[in-house]
C-alpha cells in the first residue's frame, strides 16, 4: 500500500492565519483531489450511475402525478425497499 502519514497527537498545534489567496488556492485543490478521487472510484466501478436490479426501488422515490405529494412527505414505518 502506500506510505500512511500519521497526525501528531498529544501535542497541541497553535492555528496559523493565511491570506485568503493561500486559503482560496488550497481550498481548490482539496477540491481538484476530491474530483480525482470521485473518477477513479467510478472507473473502478464501471459504470457508476447502473445498480444491481436497475430502478427496482420505486418506493425510494416521490410518486409522479398523483393527486398529493403530502402524504408520501408525510412517511409511515414500512419498509418496502427489496432486500438482497
Amino acid at each position: 500500500m502506500t506510505t500512511v502519514v500519521r497526525f501528531p497527537h498529544g501535542r497541541r498545534m497553535p492555528a496559523a492565519t493565511i491570506p485568503r489567496e493561500e486559503f482560496e488556492r488550497l481550498a481548490e485543490l482539496a477540491l481538484d483531489v476530491v474530483d480525482r478521487i470521485v473518477l477513479l472510484l467510478d472507473q473502478a466501478d464501471g459504470d457508476p450511475d447502473a445498480e444491481d436490479g436497475g430502478d427496482a426501488e420505486p418506493s425510494l422515490g416521490a410518486p409522479a402525478g398523483g393527486p398529493s405529494q403530502r402524504a408520501w412527505a408525510a412517511g409511515n414505518d414500512r419498509d418496502l425497499e427489496v432486500g438482497p
